[in-house]
């Protein structure tokens, strides 16, 4: 076993150093966009049963704060509720129209909005549906029925009080534009993904935690992942199960719920993405060297922590989450925000048992390192906000030895470490992108790297979840206080490393972000997200 523990950490580091942008060589992808073979960002289940989700008529009065604190009254688990959960985590969001061309939006963030991520639910009986494994479908918002389950199942299920959530991953629908890197991006998606799930159970009064004992090969298995005919290029790879309701079940009762589900009979099959596809062997490779045998949790109980800012919102839940959007570029002159909303976002991103860290079953290994551009009430420079206290003094023997580490607060981990004007290096790090100037503040989510890789591989995927699981309340937050928020995918990793002062790889940057005031192009038009149903047009 260590051996191939050994050999599996060789690749993923090999991989991540592979995948860099460099400021004079990017990673390597096709180099031009191949119009003729975008995948479709939408995967159905040909010939399979479809059980339609009703649509929530009017956003409910949800308060802002109950995205992170859940409702102290649980909405009963039925249709309408499960139907209300996917339609504020993985449903569409909006259209936008530009001359004859349209696309989708959606409730959960996707590098290029390209949305890798597929959703499969384990479901009890409902008003008259039996319990089932289907597939989401956001298109239409309705549940594909890939197959029903046995009684014993659906009794397990019954008595549990929820139900399971698979999230898989489509590398194609990634690499189609990025290349080699976007075995990162996928996992960014993920992290995404899992995040809009669990403010969607919030909302619900329902809690939603990731079960990490779960092994790769069980969930492939158990979707029948592993019997399906794919489309060259185009198979999916399962990342992760949720359990979303009341309390998780035993390891064991969900290991036992995932082996009834692979003697069920998969009948329908996979539409196909493109006619023609470029090979990509070292996303296989990596995602073979970090599927995951099964881990224990490292943190499953959180003392849920008082939070020390409070600021509010206008905006209700419901309309924060269906308003998020990535900026495409940001007024200069209005991308600023005040002390106290700033500080009120940052804790929104600590650990400190809330939404939806609480279901993310990891030491938090994410910190992000910032360069406050316009923020009133706090100098220009660059600072560090330190989510996992317990590495404060690591990261300080570190990063760069004439950084002061001067404290914003105190008994809150911010600390400034270089006092000065970073618009150019956040820019110039960033891909050259304005979008990390012009804005209030920008970001890279630093994260312990060499070392956890070195001892599970596996691993690998998860710190990109923790990172997009931070750039959702980022996005969020962003979204409740008038401003929008962008995820940077394209940054020269070793440039970042370099300011830091980092010599070696116990942490790497793994995201980087940008939140400032949008500047809208009043050329395109916003459709409803669901309006093609109401016209029975559906758009393909």
């Amino acid at each position: 076993m260590a051996e191939n523990i050994d050999q599996d950490a060789s690749t993923v580091l090999e991989y991540h150093e592979r995948t860099k942008h460099h400021l004079h060589r990017n990673a390597r992808s096709l180099g031009y966009m191949d119009w003729d073979n975008q995948p479709n960002p939408f995967r159905f289940w040909e010939s399979s049963g479809r059980i339609q989700l009703p649509l929530i008529s009017k956003d409910r009065e949800r308060h802002y704060h109950e995205l992170y604190k859940r409702r102290q009254a649980a909405e009963p688990m039925g249709l309408e509720s499960i139907a209300a959960f996917l339609e504020l985590s993985l449903a569409l969001s909006a259209w936008k129209k530009y001359g004859s061309s349209q696309w989708s939006l959606r409730v959960n963030p996707s590098s290029g909005n390209l949305h890798p991520t597929e959703c499969y639910l384990i479901l009890p009986e409902t008003k008259g549906n039996p319990a089932c494994l289907a597939h989401y479908s956001p298109l239409v918002h309705g549940l594909e029925v890939r197959s029903k389950l046995d009684e014993a199942t659906a009794e397990v299920l019954s008595s549990a009080g929820g139900f399971g959530v698979v999230l898989t991953s489509i590398y194609w629908r990634e690499a189609w534009k990025y290349g080699e890197r976007a075995f990162r991006y996928c996992n960014h998606d993920v992290g995404h993904a899992l995040a809009a799930l669990g403010f969607s159970a919030s909302l619900q009064g329902w809690s939603s935690a990731l079960v990490a004992s779960v092994s790769s090969r069980s969930l492939d298995e158990a979707l029948g992942l592993d019997r399906v005919s794919w489309p060259e290029s185009e198979e999916e790879h399962a990342d992760c199960f949720s359990w979303i309701g009341g309390k998780a079940p035993s390891p064991g009762t969900v290991e036992a719920l995932l082996q009834s589900c692979k003697g069920l009979d998969f009948e329908a099959a996979p539409n196909q993405l493109s006619t023609n596809h470029a090979s990509w062997d070292v996303i296989d490779s990596v995602s073979d060297a970090t599927r995951s045998p099964g881990q224990p949790s490292e943190r499953i109980a959180f003392e849920t922590t008082p939070w020390t800012t409070s600021a509010d919102s206008s905006l209700s839940a419901d309309a924060i989450v269906r308003r998020r959007r990535s900026a495409q570029g940001y007024d200069f002159q209005r991308s600023v925000m005040d002390r106290e909303t700033f500080l009120n976002m940052m804790e929104r991103v600590l650990p400190l048992g809330y939404a939806p860290f609480d279901g993310f079953p990891f030491e938090p290994q994410v910190h992000l390192a910032l360069f406050i551009h316009n923020v009133v009430g706090l100098d220009s420079g660059l600072y560090l906000l330190v989510r996992n206290t317990g590495q404060r003094e690591e990261l300080q023997s570190l990063l760069a030895k004439d950084f002061s580490w001067e404290p914003v607060e105190r008994d809150f981990p911010l600390y400034v470490l270089r006092h000065g004007d970073f618009r150019e290096q956040a820019m110039r790090i960033s891909c050259h992108q304005e979008i990390a100037g012009a804005s209030a503040f920008s970001l890279g989510m630093l994260t312990r790297f060499r070392p956890l890789i070195e001892e599970a591989p596996w691993a690998y995927p998860r710190l990109f979840w923790e990172t997009g699981l931070v750039g959702q309340v980022l996005y969020l937050e962003a979204e409740a206080h008038g401003l929008r928020g962008t995820g940077i995918g394209c940054f020269f990793d070793d440039e970042m490393h370099k300011l830091l002062g980092l010599a070696d790889a116990t942490y790497q940057t793994l995201y980087h972000f940008t939140v400032g005031y949008p500047a809208e192009d009043s050329r395109l038009q916003t459709l409803e997200p669901y309006h093609h149903l109401a016209q029975d047009k559906v758009p393909m």
